[in-house]
């Protein structure tokens, strides 16, 4: 470790543990002392754990105590190794970004260092520009979505020029941040073998998705979650039930078992209808977000999907909450960048999607006037996209007026001071909101604060 920042890191983790387990310094002092076969306070006391927490005592006492902390709250060896994630740095590949397109913001709460190498932002530029559908989308928003600061660092490949493998390139770099900050590194991937070429890098190791996806969510057995995330049935009766961890817990790519279901357009609605119905008697929350791309909640996806069966499903017989909107749980810094508090309706009245606007209205649950961290309402995004008029050519509805004849308020103000009318406005003077600030513009992104439509 032997790094001020990866210290302070780990005490303050020591400090979140004790504290999240509802435990004072004179408690752990004593639990402490019961772990090693002493009498309580006969041995640890407030002032040792106060030392140990404020990064006052020599970094050898420093691990082992945060060994005992594990202990003391019945972590698995596993579990421990994980908590002591804070000596590493983490490198993830593209393999993993495209895979997890939120996967930096949840290694910079287990990491002290997240480094990006500059080989794997030119991988992912190259590929936004390349491809239109929806890979070209994943690279971007992984693109947008790195915050670089003190904890987050990009890095430069000054090896070999002649060096032309990608992955060897990544292994460069993951040395180059063991030599810099004195410690282990972890190169999170998700579909590359790198073994041949980590010979000799023994501060250096792969970490499969899957894996660091198991051990993130103290999750013994992955491929149990997939195997229960890949059953499809008229009935679950055979089927092996997730344990209460394991049925809220985010599968590989980011998602719950109940979004995986309601995004899951192969297998028929009643199937994944009786399945949803299933993993909720089970524990399931069905207003859980993803931690993949937006942060939406499963009826947020249904209205994606255009899926209206499921979406009334979720709403009506599930009880699914209309108001839960786009949150980022890793990083409370980034609320602009990810457009936090993007909502069902405000999702449904931006792509003029009628029939999930009136039940969302019609639902005496639905916050109407609500907004996001940008300000928007939803009757906003209707305005800013040409949604207030019936359009059979342009196939667009007059959303606008289904929200103002449900209540919307149209004196509201966005954080520009703009309202409804003035959307309407610079909808006729620049057309569609989606074309004037579509990705890969410089001058757009500046434009718009770099917020996420």
């Amino acid at each position: 470790m032997a790094n001020d920042n990866q210290i302070a890191f780990l005490c303050s983790r020591l400090k979140e543990l004790r504290e999240k387990n509802g435990c004072t310094m004179d408690d752990m002092a004593k639990k402490i002392d019961v772990l090693e076969g002493l009498k309580p306070g006969t041995g640890m006391n407030k002032s040792s754990i106060s030392r140990v927490e404020g990064g006052k005592t020599a970094e050898k006492t420093l691990l082992e105590m945060a060994r005992k902390y594990c202990k003391v709250f019945g972590m698995s060896e596993s579990q421990t190794e994980q908590f002591l994630r804070g000596e590493k740095v983490a490198v993830p590949d593209t393999s993993a970004l495209l895979k997890n397109s939120q996967l930096i913001d949840e290694l910079n709460k287990e990491y002290s260092k997240v480094v990006i190498p500059k080989v794997v932002v030119d991988e992912l530029d190259n590929i936004k520009n390349k491809n239109s559908g929806s890979l070209g989308r994943k690279a971007w928003e992984v693109i947008r979505g790195i915050s670089y600061g003190s904890r987050t660092i990009l890095m430069e490949y000054n090896g070999d020029a002649d060096e032309d493998n990608e992955d060897c390139k990544i292994i460069y770099i993951a040395q180059e941040a063991s030599d810099t900050y004195h410690c282990k590194v972890d190169i999170i991937t998700e579909d590359t073998d790198y073994s041949a070429y980590l010979k000799g890098h023994e501060s250096v190791s792969a970490l499969h998705l899957r894996e660091y996806m198991a051990t993130k969510q103290d999750l013994i057995n992955m491929t149990k979650l997939a195997r229960i995330d890949a059953y499809y049935a008229d009935s679950y009766e055979e089927c092996e039930e997730p344990t209460a961890d394991e049925v809220n817990a985010y599968l590989q790519d980011g998602n719950t078992l109940i979004i995986s279901a309601v995004r899951n357009n192969r297998v028929t609605i009643e199937q994944r209808k009786e399945k949803i119905k299933w993993l909720i008697q089970l524990g399931a929350d069905v207003n859980k977000r993803d931690c993949s791309r937006r942060y939406f909640p499963a009826l947020s996806h249904a209205v994606q999907m255009k899926d209206y069966e499921m979406f009334m499903f979720l709403l009506l017989e599930c009880k699914a909450n209309p108001n839960v909107g786009s949150r980022n749980p890793f990083d409370a810094g980034k609320v602009r960048q990810k457009n936090e508090g993007n909502m069902p309706l405000m999702i449904a009245a931006w792509e003029g999607k009628k029939d999930f606007v009136i039940a969302l209205c019609e639902d005496e649950r639905t916050s109407i006037n609500q907004q996001d961290a940008n300000g928007f309402t939803a009757l906003m995004k209707a305005c800013m996209n040409g949604h207030f008029e019936n359009n059979k050519e342009k196939h667009t509805w007059d959303i606008r007026k289904i929200l103002i004849d449900a209540g919307a308020d149209q004196k509201i103000v966005d954080i520009d001071g703009k309202t409804a009318a003035d959307w309407v406005s610079e909808y006729h003077e620049s057309g569609p909101t989606r074309k004037q600030f579509n990705r890969g513009s410089n001058k757009n992104s500046q434009k718009r604060g770099n917020r996420r439509w």
